[in-house]
């Protein structure tokens, strides 16, 4: 079982095998193969709701996956790159998902707010650069995250919205992928 095919379902909580196997561009064939394994082993499932088929993870495969996050850990010898990386991270979490639930709340604070939501990019750079240092599958969520500001001006659901990658759901899957690696609970 690859940590990647259980960890893109942990992240996307949701999704088709398309999804599953963009999330770090692998290729979709063999990303199939292991969700078909993984189900055979209990550890995701294959279902329809509203519409929608998807992948999701079990409780044993939530358990896979965070044994195979520490073992990615311990074999790269990050731990302490990670636990600096969260820690910086929580100051900068706490102002975006303010500004966040201020723009959900009302649309008029969409300036302010993605002047905050830029500022905790900016600051999230190095630590970004930090971590795929360590651990390289943590690449690309500074670009996703610039993407979903630069079409905000145009259309503020790209700050908030769950139907896209916005600016809050990156968010909100960089610190699950955070919490997971370090084998935590959000608080």
């Amino acid at each position: 079982m690859t940590l990647l095919t259980l960890h893109s379902v942990r992240l996307l909580g949701f999704a088709d095998t398309d999804a599953v196997a963009e999330r770090f561009a692998r290729d979709r064939a063999m990303v199939e193969s292991e969700l078909i394994d993984a189900g055979v082993n209990g550890f995701v499932s294959y279902s329809t709701f509203a519409g929608s088929s998807g992948w999701s993870l079990s409780s044993r495969g939530r358990a896979e996956n965070e044994r195979l996050l520490a073992d990615e850990l311990d074999k790269a010898g990050a731990r302490d790159t990670v636990l600096a990386v969260h820690d910086a991270f929580g100051g900068l979490n706490k102002s975006v998902v303010e500004a966040c639930s201020a723009v959900q709340l009302q649309a008029a604070a969409k300036d302010h707010a993605t002047n905050v939501l830029s500022e905790a990019l900016t600051a999230w750079h190095p630590s970004e650069a930090k971590l795929t240092g360590a651990l390289p599958r943590f690449e690309g969520y500074a670009e996703r995250l610039m993407q979903a500001l630069k079409h905000a001006p145009h259309d503020t659901a790209w700050l908030t919205a769950t139907d896209r990658d916005s600016f809050h759901r990156v968010w909100f899957e960089l610190h699950e992928d955070l919490i997971a690696t370090l084998g935590i609970q959000r608080s």
